[in-house]
C-alpha cells in the first residue's frame, strides 16, 4: 500500500532518551560507588519499571506485555545477582538462568514490538481518518461534532471494545449509556494507564452510545499533527466512520482486517 502520509510524527524520541537515561543511571552510579551497586540499582530500576508493564496488562489484557515484563524481571534479577560472582565465580547462582530468560524474553519482546503488538496505534487511526480527506480550510472548533450513526448491541459493544482494548487502539471509557475511545498518540498513554488522568476532556476521543450515535472531538493540539490543515469538519466524520467501520468488522467476526488495514500503513512500529 502506497500513499502520502498526512500526519507528523510525534514524540519519537522517547524510545531514545529512555535508553539513555537508563545507562546514564548507571555510569554515573558506577563511576561514584563501584560497579557493584551500578549493578544493583539498575536491577532495582528494571525490576520497578516492570511494575508498569504489569500494568498495562491488567488495564488492557494485551498479553504481550507480561512479555514485556518478564523481560524486565529477568534483567533485573541478572543485574542483582551477577555481582558476587565478580570476584569468585562459584557464586553464581542463579545468574545462568536469568542470562537464558533474558535473552529469549528479549527476542520475543522484540517480535511483538516488531510486528506492532506492542503500540498504541492512535495516529494509525488518525492517519485512516485522514486518507479520503482532500479539501483544505481550518475550521477547527472546540466541541464534539456528530459523525453518524450505526446499529449495535450491547454484546456487539462489549466484544468490540475488548478487542479495541486489547490491541492498543483506544482507551476505552465506559459511561452509562456510551462508550468513549480515547485515542493516545505516543507518550501519552501513561496517565491514563497509570490511574492519573480520571477523565479524557482534554484529549480525543469517538464516542458510541448504545442508540448508536457516533460523535467526534479532537484536540486543537492533535489536530496540528496533519500536515496540511485539512477541512476539520470532514476529518471529524471520518473518523468517526473509521471507527463505524471497525464496528461494522468487529461484528461480523473479522477483526483481522482492522488489524491488517492499520499494518499496511507501515508507520513506526515503535510508537
Amino acid at each position: 500500500m502506497f500513499f502520502e502520509r498526512k500526519t507528523k510524527d510525534k514524540n519519537q524520541w522517547q524510545f531514545i532518551i529512555y535508553p539513555i537515561g537508563v545507562m546514564g543511571i548507571f555510569f554515573g552510579i558506577g563511576s561514584f560507588f563501584g560497579l557493584p551497586a551500578a549493578f544493583y540499582v539498575l536491577g532495582g530500576v528494571f525490576i520497578l519499571i516492570s511494575s508498569i508493564s504489569f500494568i498495562t496488562f491488567w488495564r488492557t489484557q494485551n498479553v504481550g506485555f507480561l512479555v514485556v515484563a518478564l523481560f524486565q524481571v529477568s534483567v533485573g534479577l541478572l543485574c542483582i545477582s551477577a555481582p558476587p560472582a565478580f570476584d569468585d565465580k562459584s557464586q553464581l547462582g542463579l545468574t545462568p538462568v536469568f542470562i537464558v530468560t533474558t535473552y529469549a524474553s528479549m527476542i520475543a519482546v522484540f517480535y511483538l514490538a516488531i510486528n506492532r503488538r506492542l503500540k498504541w496505534r492512535g495516529q494509525e487511526v488518525f492517519e485512516l481518518a485522514a486518507l479520503p480527506v482532500e479539501d483544505t480550510g481550518n475550521n477547527y472548533t472546540a466541541r464534539p461534532r456528530p459523525a453518524g450513526q450505526t446499529e449495535v448491541s450491547r454484546t456487539e459493544m462489549i466484544r468490540f471494545v475488548n478487542f479495541i482494548t486489547s490491541n492498543l487502539i483506544a482507551f476505552v471509557f465506559r459511561e452509562e449509556n456510551r462508550f468513549v475511545f480515547v485515542l493516545p498518540l505516543p507518550g501519552d498513554d501513561w496517565p491514563y494507564l497509570l490511574g492519573l488522568k480520571k477523565n479524557y476532556l482534554d484529549d480525543t476521543w469517538v464516542a458510541i452510545d448504545f442508540d448508536g450515535n457516533v460523535s467526534v472531538n479532537i484536540t486543537e493540539e492533535d489536530y496540528l499533527l496533519f500536515k496540511q490543515d485539512l477541512n476539520f469538519d470532514q476529518v471529524c466524520e471520518s473518523l468517526g466512520n473509521v471507527f463505524i467501520e471497525f464496528l461494522e468488522l468487529s461484528k461480523a467476526g473479522k477483526e483481522s482486517q482492522i488489524i491488517d488495514r492499520m499494518n499496511a500503513l507501515r508507520l513506526f512500529p515503535l510508537g
